[in-house]
């Protein structure tokens, strides 16, 4: 069995690369910096089973040929991908009026366009040459509940969990479980923004009801998880993993 992270090199798909690499699972790295692949590859050591794709999943022409060879391969070596965790990721922080179109249209491209091209690849191959699969996608706590500022990010992560439920619901007889997580505010360079200094760290923690910044490696967890066979029964789930945020509203202390 084999595991596609995509978005490899991100603080969330480079967590779940370790943690998985410490399993012994084998694992097929995607993410746009060939550098930066080869420099996670190193950290996860030369007793794991690693290869890696530099791609930009937004090129479909390129990556679509590419991760069909290495689908192929994989399954030819009798280890078919049967994991996926699609961790590609991307955000605007904008309101709708400053959001111009272009924004809009980047962050579908990055977030929902390319999730919908790898997850079609890995069902198609698990249908066609049958294999069990399971796939987890990422979205946000800011797909599911009003984020002032959040509008366009919003609406792609949004769609990022419509597309997972609704392959859920299609695929469901036929041994292909997809669910989603969706973050709160995780530590990552996409949200250092929020978490640069100690007192921005405080007033965004304060936000949270657990009253701390996630962790990339608590996301991870999760998602290989759901990923497992501890997880055989859930599919078509979405799980936040944001501390409360989103969903818990606290009463303000005195």
């Amino acid at each position: 069995m084999t595991t596609l992270i995509t978005g490899a090199t991100g603080a969330i798909g480079s967590a779940l690369a370790a943690q998985l690499a410490a399993t012994g699972t084998p694992l097929l790295l995607v993410a746009r910096d060939a550098g930066r692949l080869d420099a996670l590859t190193a950290q996860l050591g030369s007793a794991a089973s690693v290869t890696t794709l530099a791609l930009d999943l937004r090129d479909s022409a390129a990556a679509v040929p590419a991760l069909q060879a290495a689908l192929a391969a994989a399954l030819a070596a009798g280890r078919p991908v049967n994991r996926l965790a699609h961790c590609v990721g991307s955000t605007v922080v904008r309101p709708l009026h400053l959001t111009q179109e272009a924004d809009w249209r980047e962050q579908f491209e990055i977030n929902a366009t390319t999730a919908f091209t790898v997850l079609k690849l890995c069902v198609t191959g698990a249908i066609k040459a049958p294999h069990p699969l399971a796939a987890v996608l990422v979205s946000s706590v800011v797909a599911h509940g009003g984020f002032a500022n959040h509008e366009a990010i919003g609406a792609a992560k949004a769609a990022v969990a419509a597309l997972a439920l609704g392959t859920a619901a299609s695929y469901a007889d036929k041994g292909v479980r997809v669910n989603v997580v969706a973050p709160g505010l995780t530590r990552s360079t996409l949200t250092q923004r929020f978490i640069a200094t100690p007192a921005a760290e405080a007033r965004s923690a304060a936000l949270i009801p657990s009253g701390r910044i996630g962790e990339p490696g608590e996301v991870a967890a999760t998602i290989g998880f759901l990923l497992s066979d501890a997880a055989a029964h859930i599919t078509g789930q979405v799980l936040q993993v944001s501390g409360g945020q989103g969903s818990l509203h606290p009463l303000p202390k005195a």
